[in-house]
């Protein structure tokens, strides 16, 4: 019997990420979850909680179906999940975007458990608006600003010009450390091998959401830089840009790269599209001017599927395509997920490389993902 190869820090915190979370609240940090892209994380580090990006797992109880309906993203159903089984209950709140109908029909199933008492806690909506005029800022700005009175509420703190200054400083190191992480990935494009692996950087992105600031800067800055997995015999691997539905742990990535290529970009809110969401190079003295600073950022952020229009969506993921050195376009779409279905048409027409969809049921199914990257490998 040969021994297994010792995990590297970033993997042991990656499998540990919710239990690391909960021991932290237990001793008295005040940690807040967060569902989806929308929400500003700085926010919640300058009310003196720790974000926690909630990374629920892939398991859907019947009682959530029976809840929520089976007609439904699984991975809200699965967030209802832990929920439901009180695996979350460490948490002060969850803060949920309002960035697809998975997580609007999460988030009223909460807010209406909460209410009835079947659920301890707390959740609120955060709404931003990917509409691009005056009254849309204004919208989005008093959203944040309400969010401000919400996490206020929970933690006992308010947020000063100081606290937005020091985790503005807390989470563009952590943001320095994700972009020399982007830059080694894409390596994998240009020599096939060497460079930061699709699966290290999925780890690295979720993280960068879960674990406090100054742990995750580290953990990214010193992640191993595993050589990119290689295609059947001596043939390198395929850089892929993965497009579709937001992936639900990590399974998707080692199947991927498991079957002969690498992941080298994706416009997913697990992945590249988080560095597009810029953090203001100051601290506002006047805390209307700091909200509005973000609420442009997540305006002007890389656009997502639920919440942008097609053309967008596929000009995004064109310039992702050359910007990673990616040459074929896969999207892997879960059943209940429609969104990502109308970008289709138009990602494929302007992406410059074959392209293949695997969808539905299909979507988790090992055979149809192998079967398309062999589609891809042919074709590039």
């Amino acid at each position: 019997m040969t021994d297994e190869p010792d995990l590297s820090e970033l993997e042991q915190t990656y499998l540990e990420l919710t239990p690391a979370a909960e021991r932290r609240a237990r001793s008295g940090t005040p940690v807040v979850g967060i569902v989806g892209r929308d929400v500003p994380a700085v926010l919640v580090s300058a009310a003196g909680a720790e974000p926690f990006r909630v990374c629920a797992g892939d398991v859907v109880s019947d009682e959530a179906s029976t809840i929520m309906g089976r007609a439904v993203d699984r991975a809200a159903a699965a967030v209802l999940t832990a929920v439901l089984a009180g695996s979350l209950d460490f948490l002060r709140g969850i803060l949920i975007s309002h960035d697809s109908e998975g997580s609007v029909r999460l988030f009223y199933t909460l807010q209406e458990l909460h209410r009835r008492g079947r659920v301890s806690t707390p959740v609120r909506m955060v709404d931003q608006v990917h509409v691009d005029r005056p009254s849309t800022v204004r919208f989005n700005q008093t959203q944040l600003s309400q969010l401000c009175e919400t996490l206020a509420d929970w933690t006992g703190r308010e947020i000063t010009h100081e606290t937005f200054a020091t985790a503005v400083a807390e989470h563009a190191a952590v943001r320095t450390a994700l972009g020399i992480m982007r830059e080694s990935r894409r390596l994998c494009a240009t020599k096939g091998t060497g460079g930061t692996t699709g699966l290290t950087a999925l780890h690295c992105y979720t993280v960068a959401a879960c674990v406090p600031p100054a742990d995750a800067a580290r953990i990214i800055a010193t992640a191993h830089n595993d050589p990119s997995p290689t295609a059947q015999g001596d043939a390198l691997a395929l850089p892929v840009f993965l497009t579709g539905s937001s992936p639900i742990g990590d399974s998707l990535y080692r199947l991927i790269e498991s079957a002969g290529a690498v992941i080298v970009g994706e416009d997913h809110d697990w992945g590249d599209p988080i560095l597009s969401d810029r953090l203001p190079e100051h601290a506002p003295a006047v805390r209307d001017d700091l909200l509005l600073e973000l609420a442009l950022s997540r305006l002007h952020g890389a656009p997502a599927a639920a919440t942008s229009s097609m053309a967008a969506r596929a000009k995004a993921t064109r310039a992702g395509i050359d910007a990673s050195g990616a040459r074929a376009l896969l999207s892997v779409v879960r059943a209940h997920d429609e969104a990502p279905l109308w970008d289709w048409r138009h990602q494929s027409a302007m992406a410059g490389v074959p392209a293949v969809q695997v969808r539905d049921d299909a979507a988790d199914d090992p055979a149809s993902i192998r079967a398309a990257i062999e589609t891809l490998r042919a074709a590039a």
